[in-house]
Parts: C-alpha cells; sequence; structure tokens
C-alpha cells in the first residue's frame, strides 16, 4: 500500500467534510488518543476504544464498518488491507441531532448523575451531523482506488448504542467522574451562570455587576487544555455564546446580538496574554445588559415589535407611518392607534427621539461632521436636526461634541 496516496486521502478528506478523519492501526489501538478536548473525553474514549476492540476481531479486507457506540455516536471504518493492518475512520458524527428524549435513556445507560444531562448536551452539540450515505460513498470510492478492487465493499455494523452491563473497571470509572471536585465546582458553576444570565436577560446591569464580581470564578479552576491562555479563551467564548442567548431571551432581535456576539469573539481570539483575558468577562456582562436595555422588545406585541425592529434597522430611511404599516401589512390608522398605547407616544416622535439618541453615541465615540452624522440617522436637513436636537436634549449637537471634549 503506497503510504503517500493514504496520506493524501485523508488530508482530503479531514478539507472536505466537518468530520475527523484518522488513518490507525491495530496495533496501536492502546496508544491512540480518540478526544482530547472534551468534558466526556475518558469516557468517550473508553467506549471507542472498546468498539475498536471489537472490530479489530472481524475486520477483513475492503470492508466498511458502521459503528454505533453507546453514546450513540457514529463511526465508519474502512479496512484497506488485513494483512498490512491499514485502516481509515471517519467520526464521531450524527445522523440526526440527540433530542432530550435520548439523552436521559443515555444517561441511564451509562449509569451517570442526572446533573449531567447539560454537560452531554453541550457534546452532542459539539458532534456535526451529516449524511451517513455519503461518508459511505466516499469510503466506497476510496476502497476501489486504493485497492484497485472493483468488488463492491462488504459493509459490517456493530450496533453498541444499547448498553450490556458494564463491567467493574467502567463502574471505577464512573464512580471517580461523579466524585471529583470538578464536578461540585462545575455544579456550582452552572447555578451561578443561571443567576448571571437571568440580570443579562432584563438588562440589570447594577445587579449583573454585583453578582458577576461576588462569584467570579478562576478560569483555572475550569480546566480545558494544558495552554492556559487557550483555556480561558474556549471558557470566554462559550460565556459569549450564553451571554448573547440571554439577551436574545431578553428580546433583543438577532442582528444586534450577532453584531455584539462577532465583536467579543474576534477581540477574545486576538488578545495574546491572561491579563487581557482576565479584564474581558466584567466588559462583556456590562455591554450585553447595556444592549438587552437599549433594545429588548419583550414587552411589546408582536406588531409593534415588528414596527420597531424595522424602524431600527432603518433609521436612515426616510421613515413614515404609511412605510412603516405597508411593511409590516397593516393600516397606518390602526398601527398608529397601537403603537401609541404601547409606547405612549406617536410613531414620528418615537423615530426622532431614536434618530437623536443614535447621534448621541456618534457624536461621543466617531469623528464624524454633524452634517454626516445627520445624514447617518435620517435628518439629512441639518437645521431640523438641529432643532430637534436641542428639544430633546437642552444643547445644540455642537455643544454637546464640545463638551465632551473639555470633560
Amino acid at each position: 500500500m503506497q503510504f503517500d496516496i493514504l496520506d493524501f486521502t485523508k488530508k482530503l478528506l479531514s478539507k472536505c467534510i466537518p468530520v475527523k478523519v484518522r488513518q490507525f492501526k491495530k496495533c496501536q489501538l492502546d496508544s491512540i488518543t480518540f478526544e482530547e478536548d472534551s468534558d466526556f473525553s475518558s469516557m468517550v474514549s473508553y467506549h471507542l476504544l472498546n468498539c475498536m476492540k471489537q472490530y479489530a476481531k472481524q475486520c477483513k479486507t475492503s470492508t466498511i464498518t458502521s459503528i454505533i457506540t453507546p453514546l450513540n455516536t457514529q463511526y465508519y471504518i474502512l479496512c484497506l488491507s488485513e494483512d498490512l493492518d491499514e485502516h481509515l475512520m471517519i467520526g464521531p458524527f450524527l445522523e440526526n441531532p440527540i433530542t432530550d428524549d435520548l439523552v436521559y435513556p443515555i444517561i441511564n445507560n451509562l449509569k451517570l448523575n442526572l446533573d449531567y444531562a447539560a454537560k452531554l448536551k453541550l457534546y452532542y452539540q459539539s458532534v456535526p451531523c451529516i449524511d451517513a450515505t455519503s461518508v459511505f460513498e466516499i469510503l466506497y470510492t476510496i476502497n476501489e482506488y486504493v485497492t484497485k478492487n472493483k468488488i463492491p465493499p462488504r459493509l459490517n455494523t456493530l450496533d453498541l448504542s444499547i448498553l450490556p452491563k458494564q463491567d467493574s473497571s467502567y463502574d471505577l470509572l464512573m464512580e471517580d467522574m461523579n466524585r471529583t471536585s470538578m464536578y461540585k465546582i462545575l455544579e456550582e458553576r452552572y447555578t451561578v451562570e443561571d443567576k448571571l444570565l437571568s440580570y443579562i436577560t432584563k438588562g440589570d446591569i447594577i445587579l449583573a455587576e454585583s453578582h458577576f464580581e461576588k462569584y467570579r470564578l478562576k478560569h483555572s479552576e475550569i480546566i480545558r487544555t494544558k495552554d492556559s491562555v487557550r483555556n480561558t479563551k474556549n471558557i470566554l467564548l462559550s460565556a459569549n455564546t450564553l451571554f448573547r442567548k440571554a439577551a436574545h431571551v431578553g428580546g433583543v432581535h438577532p442582528i444586534y446580538l450577532d453584531e455584539l456576539s462577532g465583536k467579543w469573539a474576534i477581540r477574545i481570539e486576538h488578545a495574546l496574554s491572561l491579563e487581557v483575558l482576565n479584564a474581558i468577562p466584567l466588559q462583556m456582562v456590562r455591554s450585553y445588559c447595556r444592549l438587552t436595555k437599549e433594545y429588548s422588545l419583550s414587552q411589546y406585541s408582536p406588531i409593534v415589535k415588528q414596527a420597531l425592529t424595522f424602524i431600527h434597522l432603518n433609521l436612515s430611511s426616510s421613515l413614515t407611518v404609511k412605510k412603516v404599516a405597508y411593511e409590516i401589512g397593516l393600516s397606518p390608522d390602526y398601527l398608529t392607534r397601537l403603537f401609541k398605547k404601547e409606547l405612549g407616544m406617536n410613531m414620528i416622535t418615537y423615530i426622532n427621539k431614536k434618530r437623536i439618541y443614535t447621534s448621541l453615541k456618534l457624536l461621543k465615540n466617531t469623528e464624524l461632521s454633524i452634517e454626516e452624522i445627520g445624514d447617518l440617522i435620517g435628518l439629512n436637513n441639518t437645521s431640523y436636526f438641529y432643532t430637534l436636537f436641542k428639544k430633546e436634549i437642552g444643547i445644540s449637537p455642537k455643544q454637546y461634541r464640545n463638551n465632551l471634549i473639555s470633560n
């Protein structure tokens, strides 16, 4: 067997499908590391190794074996040569997402505490869902090309998804996992996180800051990798996702969430030291609270939510009651009454207020001219912009900016 062909095949597959591709020999099974950065790494490796050992007893050249593990994840292994001990494995993957009604039976079969449900769900989110037929066709083609065998490969299935009674070594492994101090830390961490997320959902920055400072978690307590910077980045990226979901529950439109979460993801990845990373969590909490407070639409009816979202996303264009009503498929009169009832002001007043308070941010955070800011917020008549600004803020845009500079 030409090693370079097999190596090229493995690399090409890794680029084409979002699943791990491994080349291995049966004689190396005990020394292979199957999972590295997973909360369930020891358990996943334990079950996969058992599956692989059963595969090793029955594999034959030009045979594709479909393995279903006790975790209900799948692997396909192509035996390229039994004599030369050459095998190609693709996985783990799922054909269909694992739903809650499957998670709990799996937990029961694996003898895990129910508290592991959340962690197990996160693990399944990291496993890609792909069409098993596509994987089989890829391996079918590889077998034909590498072995020069025109006879279709045999298909074998090794289904271990229904767990038999575990042996004593597995019992000891589970006892260790369930009693570890890391488990207790994680349990406490989820309780603290839930409270913090509830404050972000409400946009309550004061309670969120207070809670965060009181229960600040040391990143070193949750170890995913040996690299402390990478470990901290992974935790912060997870926190970014959780905060985004909390703000979404709070009624913030996805377009604002994607913008903020994207900025934090880039900032986290570009950070080069623990000192920089350690300053990020509290800043993230504050920013998501502010976002929820400013853009939450949770208290409004679906119709008014639609109207507000359209206004927020089209602030720089010419907005009229008629135009907004047309976009959401309502009569202007009906929308006007509903808007006034829920917001306590007419739509044009709301639009102008939104424009003025958006201009405050631009005056503070950019060097754009007042005329350019007016254009950006949909007030290209500078005189009218000045009139609305002074009526709402009490001073002109120029005086506001000068006050910022002097302070």
